[in-house]
């Protein structure tokens, strides 16, 4: 063979393979690009799933806000209720320490004029021996006890004077039943001795 046939046959194959080349190429470009598109179309998926945990997420944030909020006013409710009983409370005790001061200044009152009276009956009688014969044939009347029962619980009685059944003294009074009963009784046992 001649030289020319070799240089047209390498020439030939070169063109063949020169057209091979780009095909492959443009195949491994493709191949490239698709799995660029997978990654892509993957990555999109884990973009699309945080940003569903992220709204759950937000969710879950705002119920618990709003539930912490729902709470917080409810104390609040609770605090200023027990802050108007308490109130109510030192108004009721403030009233009580004046019935307290009164019938304290009452019973002062009441042993002074009662001293008074004996020291100037023992005053008459070593003045005059028979006045003091004559007052004593004159029956006195005595003054009616004061029960220390019905110094402690006065609103129990005021009440039970009133004709307040017992379970609504009770009520009214902060006692137990029975309390009340046995007040009322052992009332009753010191008025009859």
């Amino acid at each position: 063979m001649e030289p020319w046939v070799y240089i047209v046959l390498v020439g030939a194959v070169a063109i063949v393979y020169a057209l091979r080349l780009p095909a492959k190429t443009h195949k491994e470009d493709s191949d490239e690009k698709k799995s660029l598109k997978e990654t892509e179309a993957v990555l999109e998926l884990y973009m699309a799933d945080i940003e569903h945990e992220n709204t759950e997420l937000l969710q879950l944030v705002g119920g618990i806000k709003a539930q912490s909020q729902s709470n917080k006013a409810a104390l609040q409710e609770e605090i200023g209720g027990l802050r108007e009983q308490v109130n109510e409370l030192q108004k009721t005790l403030l009233l009580l320490d004046a019935r307290l001061t009164a019938e304290e200044k009452g019973l002062l009152q009441l042993s002074s004029a009662f001293g008074s009276r004996e020291a100037s009956a023992a005053r008459t009688a070593a003045a005059a021996p028979d006045a003091a014969s004559a007052a004593e044939e004159i029956p006195q009347a005595k003054p009616k006890p004061v029960s220390s029962i019905r110094l402690r619980y006065p609103r129990l009685f005021e009440l039970h004077e009133q004709g307040k059944s017992i379970d609504s003294i009770a009520k009214t009074a902060g006692l137990q039943r029975g309390e009340v009963q046995l007040i009322l009784q052992l009332a009753h046992q010191e008025e009859s001795v």
